[in-house]
């Protein structure tokens, strides 16, 4: 169950949005909770604190949409946030607020589906990181002991004798930290948080995965290389992990 937010001043917009989240939900086999809010201040209002998704108009009285998704981002740094606005000019202006799209009215259906399936992706990666993988581990890394968290970590690759941790913030490649080890040792320690080798080379974070093509494992920036020895649980591993959310692959 995913907690959806609507945001604007007309309500047959707020209507129209409603029906596309149930056509998608009932499409996609996704289950939505949908509040709607008629203008910023009747959000404000309402303290919202767990929606998972908001869409929000930009040109409203009062309180415009991307003041309001400021607001919003002072406390809520995670939640997804989608404009839906007839402004296009501002479209830019949502890299702000690191908004996740920007739907031009009238909404199309393709680009709702379209926004919709980023979002679905990213809560999912979210919510099973937080659940299993939100632990921190210590690793001998070049420079020292580094203390990392795992849900930070998108994989682990091995080379020249020496293991690279790929980390990744807020969904951007962030940090390779070198270290000390075995693959082996770090398999073992990192399995029970969705780790599973996609190669005698990597070590990947089922969570960070986006798309599966061919002997190609893509993750958010990077495009990893999956043998034929590998494939087969690398794959069962993955759609295990996707059914436990209840989000099917297509």
């Amino acid at each position: 169950m995913y907690k959806v937010s609507i945001v604007d001043d007309e309500k047959s917009v707020c209507d129209e949005l409603g029906k596309l989240l149930s056509d998608y939900g009932t499409e996609h086999g996704v289950e939505f909770s949908v509040n709607q809010f008629i203008g910023a201040d009747t959000y404000m209002a309402a303290h919202d604190d767990d929606s998972d998704i908001i869409f929000l108009d930009i040109d409203m009285p009062g309180i415009n949409g991307m003041d309001l998704a400021k607001e919003i981002r002072k406390t809520r740094p995670n939640v997804i946030l989608i404009f839906c606005t007839n402004l296009e000019q501002f479209a830019l202006n949502g890299y702000e607020v690191e908004a996740c799209g920007y739907i031009v009215k009238p909404i199309r259906k393709y680009s709702f589906d379209f926004y919709m399936e980023k979002s679905l992706k990213r809560l999912w990666r979210d919510r099973k990181m937080d659940g299993g993988g939100g632990g921190k581990i210590y690793i001998k890394a070049i420079e020292g002991r580094r203390c990392v968290c795992v849900r930070d970590i998108g994989y682990v690759e091995v080379g020249r004798h020496k293991l690279f941790y790929h980390t990744y913030k807020n969904g951007i490649a962030d940090e390779v930290i070198q270290a000390r080890g075995s693959m082996q040792e770090t398999e073992s320690l990192l399995a029970p948080f969705g780790f599973i080798r996609s190669s005698i080379s990597y070590l990947v974070n089922l969570a960070y995965i986006t798309e599966i093509r061919g002997n190609e494992v893509y993750l958010p920036e990077t495009v990893l290389f999956m043998s034929r020895n590998y494939k087969k649980p690398f794959i069962e591993a993955f759609m295990r992990s996707v059914a436990e959310d209840g989000i099917v692959v297509k």
